[in-house]
């Protein structure tokens, strides 16, 4: 094969993966959009969820590579990780840890009367839906150094500031 010929070739490849990127973007908008009629519809308390992506400024040396942080929602203006109703149990103390059965002995807890089911089960369906984009996808669609709020009549977008 001449030099020509592979050029040409190399370029033909190009054209077909640029296609196809766009076909899958596309077609991911629609199943993003089509998801979020279906979220809003099954659980009743949802009213809000979105999250943060952006690409680092520093990463301690290693390559600085852009993130969707899908795993870490926030559902009706609150941080998932940080609201009280996420839990069904309060860990009141979480004991000692034990070396041998990896685990800890003499963790109390007690049942946590703000867990909500509804919002809870939401916040599990949303990740898991989120999971099956890749970080190209969210780029493409959302942008850089970015919030994200999904609202059952629609996404907004705004700049996002982190360190």
């Amino acid at each position: 094969m001449t030099y020509e010929e592979k050029l040409k070739k190399l370029k033909t490849k190009n054209s077909e993966i640029s296609r196809i990127q766009n076909e899958v973007v596309k077609l991911s908008s629609s199943i993003f959009d089509d998801f979020r009629n279906y979220i809003f519809d099954k659980y009743n308390k949802l009213e809000s969820f979105g999250w943060t992506q952006y690409t680092p400024y520093f990463n301690d040396g290693e390559a600085c590579t852009f993130c969707a942080n899908t795993d870490y929602l926030i559902i009706n203006g609150d941080y998932v990780d940080e609201s009280n109703w996420i839990s069904p149990v309060n860990i009141i103390s979480w004991g000692n840890w034990n070396t041998e059965t990896k685990s800890y002995v003499g963790r109390v807890e007690e049942e946590n009367k703000n867990f909500d089911k509804n919002l809870s089960d939401a916040s599990n369906e949303i990740i898991d839906f989120l999971s099956n984009f890749d970080n190209e996808f969210y780029l493409r669609k959302f942008g850089d150094h970015a919030e994200i709020i999904v609202t059952r009549t629609g996404v907004d977008i705004s700049d996002y500031d982190h360190d």
